[in-house]
């Protein structure tokens, strides 16, 4: 009922809402670019863990695992190498984890 009754004074009176858009232009968009700048176009390199962990049950004594943590923007790729040239057979991937690493 509330929202309803604020839409419709907001809506009969368009000094209020030229007012807000100007908000929105000098306030809001202003502000906005300001901390894109100062937090989303940082980055953080991954920390990056290399382990040999002994699977249960499987065919072989131990695999390499690797992986990575805190790190900024969210999107990585890890691959693993061999001579230069990246390995694909016998890699398993997961996806991120529910912390977030």
């Amino acid at each position: 009922e509330h929202g309803v009754y604020n839409a419709k004074n907001w809506n009969n009176n368009p000094g209020q809402l030229q007012g807000e858009r100007a908000e929105v232009e000098r306030f809001c968009k202003y502000n906005a670019e300001l901390y894109q700048t100062a937090i989303a176009d940082k980055t953080v390199p991954p920390k990056v863990k290399l382990s040999s962990v002994t699977q249960a049950g499987g065919r072989h004594p131990a695999v390499l695992m690797c992986s990575a943590y805190r790190f900024y923007p969210h999107r990585i790729q890890i691959s693993r190498m061999r001579d230069g040239k990246v390995v694909k057979s016998d890699v398993t991937s997961t996806e991120e984890m529910p912390n977030g690493d």
